[in-house]
């Protein structure tokens, strides 16, 4: 797999920049409805992410992350959560420090959206043309919206840790 913005170098000195990612998965579900803010997360490096022809990161390795931000839902918007990458523990029991952000579908707050409208009114616009002249009903937003969901995080949903420092390994 190649990863943009990262040097290639030898062992000694190669390293994954600030911005490169690092494709993760939770290792159980990760929910709103039961984690509080400060709460860890783990998440497992589904393959070997090489540089060049140095493994950086072995599979397997797991992730350690912490609830940074958590919002319940209220009425329309849904929960949302933010969860930093703290620690990182190699198959083969190594530690290492990462600085970096959980991101999902491309956003570094999870969840935080819209909800849609819970119902709609009629209305009726004008519309004068040069052959045609009537109106135009039209359904628009009441103004009332449904109450939020939780977000939940699958073991099969592949997210990406944004590193937020240069990473250099072991």
């Amino acid at each position: 797999m190649f990863i943009p913005n990262m040097v290639y170098a030898d062992i000694n000195s190669c390293f994954l920049s600030k911005d490169a990612f690092i494709p993760v998965n939770p290792t159980k579900a990760i929910s709103s409805s039961t984690l509080e803010e400060g709460d860890f997360v783990y998440f497992i490096v589904p393959s070997d992410l090489w540089l060049g022809e140095y493994k950086i990161i072995p599979k397997n390795t797991i992730i350690k992350a912490k609830i940074t931000m958590l919002k319940m839902p209220i009425t329309g918007i849904n929960a949302a959560m933010r969860i930093e990458a703290l620690e990182m523990v190699s198959p083969d029991g190594r530690k290492n420090s990462i600085k970096g952000t959980v991101t999902y579908k491309g956003e570094r707050q999870i969840g935080g959206d819209l909800t849609p409208p819970a119902s709609y009114n009629k209305a009726l616009h004008p519309r004068k043309g040069e052959y045609y002249n009537g109106v135009v009903a039209q359904y628009v937003p009441s103004g009332e919206y449904e109450f939020g969901q939780h977000i939940t995080l699958m073991p099969n949903d592949t997210l990406y840790i944004i590193l937020d420092e240069d990473f250099i390994p072991y």
